[in-house]
């Protein structure tokens, strides 16, 4: 299990919850919080997120990685985790 700011991703099960509330996830959008969960509030490079959750041939450059975050930020909820870290990636 990993934790951070009220999410935890169960990482055996393959699911997330923030405080208490199950959060219906894809599989790509579990992955990203995975590693961001797992950076422990430091940030983590869009070329690493691409990496760990697609398979090294995506192009960096296709926006799939912004997509989903934006979908994880909405399921995610208000008060917004997710930071975007210019020019590198995102953090929790």
């Amino acid at each position: 299990m990993l934790a951070r700011n009220g999410v935890v991703v169960d990482v055996l099960r393959r699911t997330a919850t923030r405080d208490g509330r199950e959060l219906a996830l894809t599989p790509k959008e579990l992955g990203v919080l995975e590693e961001l969960v797992r950076a422990g509030g430091a940030p983590v490079s869009a070329v690493h997120l691409l990496e760990k959750v697609w398979d090294a041939q995506l192009d960096p450059f296709s926006g799939v990685l912004k997509v989903v975050v934006h979908g994880l930020r909405r399921k995610l909820g208000d008060p917004p985790l997710i930071e975007t870290v210019p020019r590198f990636g995102y953090r929790i």
